[in-house]
């Protein structure tokens, strides 16, 4: 492991083993829409039983319910959504207890400094539905903020060579953590719907900004088609570093494991 991981990890293995409590009544089922929402509440309490209504590899563009889903969602306990972008969801109305994290900003917990901002908001939440485990998640709160800086300045490290080079990217999924770290976006070659690419005419523009930045980084989403990225590193005279990242992630990844494993990805992945 890189040794500016270490400290990040460190913080990690101590909220996992302040987790571990052996006896504990069973938790309330939480709904969450998204993975990484469920990665926060795991920062939380890692006992909780969380379901995550978009499976592992659906388009959260193009989501529809199963009724099963459904009845679970129905029964759960607490929903945790972010209507930015999970707004256009068919779901079921009236869940007597929503948490809505951003209903204001798109793909908030891809940035450290929202992720900080509601972490006190959630906790508070599963407090109510466990009065019991307050303490707990209180003591857990603590350290998911200071794993939650520890992370940000992580991103600062890194990122910083891509703030003199600007990067390209596929999605605009890591705009915002670009955004908070102060690196050029030159472009974003597809809008928030998967495959509504920009025209031949806006990726022609896009092979001429990388003419003029080469040193510009190219960076992929895991769950989206890539071919726009790809034609442009087959199309430009340089050699282009390409990064892919994943902004979903699993359902159950804590969220600093998420964030993490995407760390080590621009740490890993060469020219």
């Amino acid at each position: 492991m890189p040794v500016h991981f270490r400290t990040v990890a460190t913080l990690f293995l101590s909220l996992t083993l302040s987790l571990a409590a052996p006896f504990m009544a069973p938790a309330a089922e939480i709904a969450v829409t998204l993975p990484p929402l469920a990665g926060l509440v795991k920062m939380l309490d890692r006992e909780s039983e969380v379901m995550c209504l978009l499976p592992a590899g659906a388009d959260p563009h193009h989501f529809q319910m199963q009724p099963r889903t459904i009845e679970r969602l129905a029964k759960s306990h607490l929903l945790i959504r972010a209507t930015f972008d999970d707004g256009g969801w068919p779901l079921p109305p009236n869940h007597n207890n929503v948490l809505d994290v951003w209903p204001d900003k798109d793909h908030g917990w891809v940035s450290p400094k929202e992720v900080r901002l509601i972490l006190p908001a959630m906790a508070e939440a599963l407090i109510k539905l466990q009065p019991d485990q307050s303490e707990s998640i209180k003591h857990n709160l603590d350290l998911a903020m200071a794993i939650t800086d520890k992370i940000e300045q992580q991103w600062q490290k890194t990122l910083a060579p891509a703030k003199a080079s600007g990067v390209i990217m596929q999605h605009p999924s890591w705009r915002r953590l670009m955004n908070d770290m102060q690196v050029p976006i030159l472009n974003v070659l597809e809008s928030g719907q998967h495959g509504h690419e920009h025209g031949p005419h806006a990726l022609d523009q896009s092979l001429h900004r990388l003419e003029e930045h080469p040193k510009a980084w190219l960076i992929s989403d895991a769950g989206h088609s890539n071919r726009a990225l790809d034609w442009l590193k087959q199309h430009s005279d340089q050699t282009p570093r390409q990064i892919t990242l994943d902004a979903l992630g699993e359902c159950g990844t804590p969220w600093d494991q998420l964030m993490l494993q995407n760390l080590q990805q621009i740490s890993g992945q060469g020219h």
